[in-house]
């Protein structure tokens, strides 16, 4: 589901994270401002903010009609790479900046966020948050070849609802390459939302359910050498539900 709000931007909704990509795709496509960035040329949304019904990592639609390529590469560079690399078509940044799970590591990222909502659960602290003052250091030194991560800030709550308790995700973004990279992200959020949620059910000796995620983009976009490409996903999944 698409929204605007006035004077304040566009909002989407999808039951699961699959549609919540997919609707985004379509924001863009139906929105998106036409703009260069760094001299290549994109379609942008800004200030959007987003929501899924349920962060599943396991989302039929985004196996569907999601890059596998793609989604595998973020997951490698979450969960198996110490390193970054580009995986754009036309790459952006250099390769060999600390990827995010070497930040995870490095911060002890999981070990906190654990640690505290096992101690308070209906803490708001249980952040983690990926760039740091050596991104600032190399984005000033080295300003058309640099990284800053586009997952900035990930919260992880406990809350409960009508008696159950849920695991629910906050994701902010500097930056978003919805199209090519928005399937992948969404998957490797709640991904690291379901290794924090079996820890915590451990810990606490509770049953916790896969809740919501919630988040902000300040600029999600896509690029005009992928809009075709964008456009035929597009279709292909509005033919599917309007069938239904």
């Amino acid at each position: 589901m698409i929204t605007k709000v006035e004077n304040v931007g566009y909002s989407v909704y999808g039951e699961t994270l699959g549609e919540l990509w997919l609707d985004m795709v379509e924001t863009i496509l139906k929105n998106g401002q036409f703009e260069l960035d760094e001299n290549r040329g994109r379609f942008a949304v800004r200030n959007l903010r987003f929501t899924a019904g349920v962060a599943n990592p396991d989302d039929e639609l985004i196996k569907k009609y999601g890059d596998k390529a793609k989604i595998d590469a973020m997951k490698a560079v979450v969960f198996g790479s110490d390193t970054m690399k580009d995986f754009d078509i036309t790459p952006s940044f250099r390769n060999g900046a600390k990827s995010y799970k070497k930040r995870l590591e490095e911060g002890k990222m999981m070990e906190f966020v654990i640690e505290r909502l096992a101690k308070i659960p209906e803490s708001k602290k249980a952040v983690m948050v990926f760039p740091t003052y050596e991104d600032y250091i190399a984005v000033l030194n080295i300003p058309w070849n640099d990284y800053l991560p586009c997952i900035t800030a990930l919260q992880f709550r406990v809350n409960q609802r009508l008696g159950k308790n849920y695991l629910d995700l906050t994701l902010f973004m500097r930056s978003w390459d919805g199209f090519q990279k928005g399937a992948g992200d969404l998957t490797v959020v709640s991904m690291l939302g379901s290794k924090v949620r079996k820890a915590l059910e451990k810990k606490l000796s509770i049953k916790i359910e896969t809740g919501r995620l919630d988040g902000l983009v300040t600029d999600v976009h896509i690029y005009e050498n992928t809009y075709e490409a964008a456009q035929s996903v597009h279709f292909a999944y509005k033919n599917e539900r309007d069938v239904k």
